[in-house]
């Protein structure tokens, strides 16, 4: 049997090789500390001893799109199937390695329920932190990525670290959210902003079969190597609001 110390070196290299650029592993006493009663690790599967957070990096606004899968009326997301992908790789490899993995429902249930978010988590063990809009900034993606979970009895080793907060004065988010759920001090009122973009007319249609959400704490951020290109607003009305604000600043 591999030490902790090797495993732990193992999987992260596997997914680098994988191309999951957004990974880290987070501490079960942690995470049972926090999470709700009935909905924790120790709760919905005892046995494990690590948690997996990854991630799905958004490239384009496309890739955030929800598809018409053309019968029923029904959209599925993009990044939740590279997800699903991603946990089916790591699962694999747990597998292979001799170990089980438990939990990663997509759609609700398990440890999405446990009261404690995915952003937090991957705070707490060094992927990025919460800005002001209450999202994770990471140093690749800003906050244009899609996190996921998946519990292991594989004895890994936690992360640990803190990436320092760089908002600053930064208030793009906040200036620029179409439904003011935005307070700028890290708090986000999150039915406010539901109520907006499940509004049809709020929808983005790509075309005929794909639309997006608002997203404009996503497009307008200026953090993370990885940006939804200023060319890609031009004649739309992303680019008559940054006029907007533009006159308004001078």
């Amino acid at each position: 049997m591999k030490s902790a110390n090797q495993l732990t070196k193992e999987i992260k290299a596997y997914a680098e090789n994988q191309e999951i650029d957004i990974f880290g592993i987070a501490d079960v006493k942690m995470i049972n500390e926090h999470a709700r009663k009935g909905r924790r690790p120790q709760d919905l599967y005892p046995s494990a001893k690590a948690v997996l957070i990854f991630g799905c990096g958004m490239a384009d606004p496309f890739s955030r799109g929800w598809v018409y899968n053309g019968q029923g009326g029904a959209y599925f997301s993009l990044t939740s199937s590279e997800l699903e992908n991603r946990k089916w790789k790591l699962m694999a490899f747990l597998r292979n390695a001799g170990y089980q993995s438990f939990g990663g429902e997509m759609h609700g249930g398990g440890m999405l329920e446990s009261g404690l978010r995915m952003a937090n988590i991957a705070e707490r063990i060094g992927i990025g932190y919460i800005g002001k809009s209450n999202l994770l900034i990471t140093e690749k993606y800003g906050p244009r990525q899609n996190l996921h979970f998946l519990a292991t009895d594989a004895p890994l080793l936690p992360d640990s670290g803190q990436v320092e907060n760089q908002c600053g004065s930064c208030r793009v988010c906040q200036e620029f959210c179409t439904s003011g759920a935005i307070m700028g001090d890290g708090y986000f009122h999150a039915r406010q902003c539901e109520a907006v973009i499940n509004c049809g007319p709020n929808k983005i249609h790509h075309t005929r079969y794909v639309n997006t959400d608002c997203d404009m704490c996503l497009r307008m951020c200026p953090k993370g190597k990885h940006h939804w290109d200023k060319e890609e607003r031009q004649g739309t009305w992303f680019a008559k609001l940054e006029k907007v604000k533009q006159g308004e600043s001078k």
